[in-house]
């Protein structure tokens, strides 16, 4: 019982100093050490009475509100529930989101600055199953999803024999190796933001560093129909 009692006690302390925290982050929500440089702060609250544990509120620097996201931790691993909310920078809301189980498990409704409904998605586990489009004026216009991930000219069979027909093998190679590379398809479709997650031997992340940064442009990415800079990821293996 008094072990009981005690946990309680550290849980509600724990909680009480973690819901204070203020993070701020720059434009690509990276975390900063001070507010100088920031374009958003969040404030995480711990949520007892939700049917979910946290609450993550994300601020523009001047107080707006940018959005709302609920979630639970499993493993230190964040699992959305609940209705999110995304907001515009001149306050007006933008979209809501159902999740469940850290999936897209109900409606998105996504609504123009001036208040018209933007387009109304029907998800069930990730998979969409019905949606909507209008233009700004409110009229119904051809479907496209929300998001849309960038693409290598050509397709990933393209990317693939880019990929096998640039990739410069080292001359001392003996062994298996692999290389991570995280980058980013901006808006022109340029890989940017270059960087190696999981090393090797310097060659080969030089290689894999080369590689990448070569690569033709691709075709960028879109969310609710507008470019936008998207995180790829890809392993490279040496074989």
């Amino acid at each position: 019982m008094n072990n009981f009692y005690l946990s309680l006690i550290f849980t509600a302390i724990s909680f009480s100093s973690f819901a204070q925290d203020t993070i701020y982050m720059d434009s690509k929500y990276q975390e900063l050490d001070t507010k100088e440089g920031a374009k958003y702060f969040k404030i995480i609250t711990p949520t007892p009475d939700k049917d979910y544990e946290f609450l993550r509120t994300t601020y523009f620097t001047d107080g707006t509100k940018k959005a709302e996201q609920s979630y639970d931790l499993k493993d230190e691993k964040k699992v959305y529930e609940g209705l999110h909310k995304h907001f515009y920078e001149s306050g007006e809301l933008f979209h809501s989101v159902e999740f469940k189980k850290g999936k897209m498990h109900g409606e998105l409704v996504a609504y123009w600055k001036n208040g018209i409904k933007r387009r109304h998605d029907y998800f069930k586990r990730n998979k969409l199953k019905k949606g909507k489009v209008w233009n700004e004026s409110g009229e119904e216009i051809e479907y496209f999803h929300f998001q849309i991930p960038p693409e290598f000219p050509g397709g990933q069979k393209a990317l693939k024999k880019y990929l096998v027909e640039n990739i410069k093998i080292p001359t001392y190679h003996d062994s298996m190796q692999r290389v991570v590379v995280r980058f980013t398809i901006d808006t022109d479709g340029n890989t940017t933001n270059i960087k190696i997650e999981e090393k090797a031997p310097a060659e080969y992340m030089v290689e894999a560093y080369r590689v990448v940064d070569e690569m033709p442009k691709w075709k960028p990415g879109k969310r609710f129909g507008e470019e936008v800079n998207v995180s790829y990821g890809l392993p490279l293996v040496f074989q």
